[in-house]
């Protein structure tokens, strides 16, 4: 059974102590009244007022004074004595006078403790020795002042009278505390079980409207259930596993669709890697809900490797910005070395700066992955939030990074082959105008041969004429001799 803390009980004996301060007034109010009957016999007007006054003023007085206790209880318990000791002197001592002690137990019993019948019994008790001893002096010593008292109508009250009188009290008492002890035992285990009941019921709502929240996927308002409640640790376990397979189920959500967003990225832009590594980079900025993001791609000349920043979001303006890092240099350079991803969440000032509205500010946590596949490393990417990133979403940019990797590694190769194509182009005309000049070249030595042959026969002809002249000058010549 359940134990119950006595706080709980109050409530339920308050009610049982209301209904017996009631039944207890009507009782002393009825004492009260019957004490002035009694006057009327023996003229005893002011026992009857006077003593009646003052117990009344006793009992209401200290309920009022002492409100919130349970003192006048034990005060009632007292006063409904001293109305009997006062009914026995106004009755001259008269039998029945006494068993006004026996009315008062059985008010008492009301309260449901035996503690209460401790003040009535002591007062019968101190009442009944020392009277029933002074009216025995009086009758021995014929002493009207001691017989006045008028403890017994008889004489006095021998030894084995008293025995009886007050043995009778005494058993009286005595199952009238042992019925209340039970009573109250008997209250409590009801209370006991009405709480319970309550309990269980005020459970049940809270269990029902914690289903119902649950049932509309609504897993974060706090409901105080009560763990050592079967149903209440069944809905509670439930909720928990509902929830982290919502939140399970949200993350791989999110990350599914950045994955997909990504590919159709990477696909429209996967021939130039300037525009494939600023898509990218804002992309993910953009869909993460980030700050600041650099991209780093790897790069050769000759034996030199080194990383350059080849793509940025959320700087001034969208330029290329001559920033090169050696491997093993800074974050970026140590991640790339290590091929590992390094988050920080306590930035060193003045290592990034973030631009807003606001000015210039340091972020709240730094995230640098590099991009590679099959342990090969393409670039670097560096992403800067002012919010703590949590462990889905880095694990989301790790896995974005093999992805991309791969289309960097195709962006490279169709760049180099754009590079190779460009440089046999220019090659093949670089070869054909050397052609178009040596053509040129042998036109022009073709023209110059060919002039070069119609004079050499010009001067052949001159010199034929020439030698003819001379043959008819010298015949000429010849005839005058």
């Amino acid at each position: 059974m359940t134990t119950i803390s006595k706080g709980k009980f109050k409530p339920y004996f308050d009610e049982i102590y209301n209904r017996a301060d009631r039944v207890t007034e009507i009782t002393i109010g009825g004492y009260f009244l019957f004490g002035i009957f009694l006057a009327f016999f023996y003229d005893t007007w002011l026992v009857g007022l006077g003593v009646g006054s003052l117990s009344l003023i006793l009992y209401f007085g200290i309920k009022f004074l002492l409100k919130g206790t349970y003192v006048h209880h034990y005060i009632a318990s007292l006063v409904v004595a001293i109305f009997m000791a006062q009914f026995i002197y106004q009755m001259h001592g008269l039998f029945e006078m006494h068993f006004t002690a026996f009315v008062a137990i059985i008010v008492l019993m009301a309260y449901q403790n035996y503690k209460v019948f401790i003040p009535a019994t002591l007062f019968i008790v101190i009442h009944h020795g020392i009277f029933a001893y002074i009216q025995y002096i009086g009758f021995v010593n014929n002493d009207e002042a001691y017989q006045a008292i008028y403890f017994t109508q008889l004489d006095y009250m021998d030894l084995q009278t008293f025995i009886f009188h007050a043995g009778l009290v005494a058993v009286t008492v005595l199952i009238a505390a042992s019925y209340s002890v039970y009573t109250r035992n008997r209250s409590k285990f009801l209370f006991q079980k009405l709480i319970e009941s309550e309990e269980q019921s005020e459970i049940t709502k809270m269990n029902i409207l914690f289903a119902k929240e649950i049932s509309n996927n609504n897993y974060d308002n706090e409901y105080n259930l009560n763990r050592e409640d079967p149903l209440s640790s069944a809905l509670l376990d439930m909720r928990e596993s509902l929830k982290n397979s919502a939140v399970r189920e949200e993350q791989e959500r999110f990350t599914n669709k950045g994955l997909a967003e990504l590919s159709n990225i990477i696909r429209d832009n996967g021939s130039n890697l300037k525009d494939l590594t600023y898509e990218v980079i804002e992309f993910l900025v953009k869909y993460m809900k980030l700050n600041q993001g650099g991209f780093f791609i790897v790069k050769e000349e000759g034996d030199d490797v080194f990383l350059e920043l080849e793509g940025c979001y959320a700087y001034d303006r969208r330029k290329k910005i001559n920033k090169r890092i050696q491997p093993g240099e800074g974050l970026v350079g140590q991640s790339y070395q290590e091929k590992d991803s390094i988050y920080l969440t306590e930035v060193p000032e003045n290592y990034i700066n973030i631009k807003s509205g606001l000015g210039d500010a340091n972020p709240r946590s730094i995230f640098i992955t590099p991009v590679k596949r099959d342990e090969i490393i393409e670039g670097v990417m560096e992403l800067a939030s002012f919010r703590v990133l949590k462990d889905y979403e880095r694990g989301f940019l790790e896995k974005a990074g093999e992805s991309i990797a791969v289309a960097l590694n195709t962006a490279k190769v169709n760049q180099k082959t754009t590079e190779l194509y460009e440089q046999s182009q220019q090659q093949t005309e670089e070869m054909r105008a050397q052609e178009e000049e040596m053509r040129q070249n042998m036109e022009e030595l073709s023209a110059t041969q060919e002039e070069m042959q119609r004079t050499q026969k010009d001067y052949e002809n001159m010199l034929a004429e020439t030698k003819k002249e001379n043959e008819e000058l010298k015949k000429q010549l010849a005839i005058k001799v």
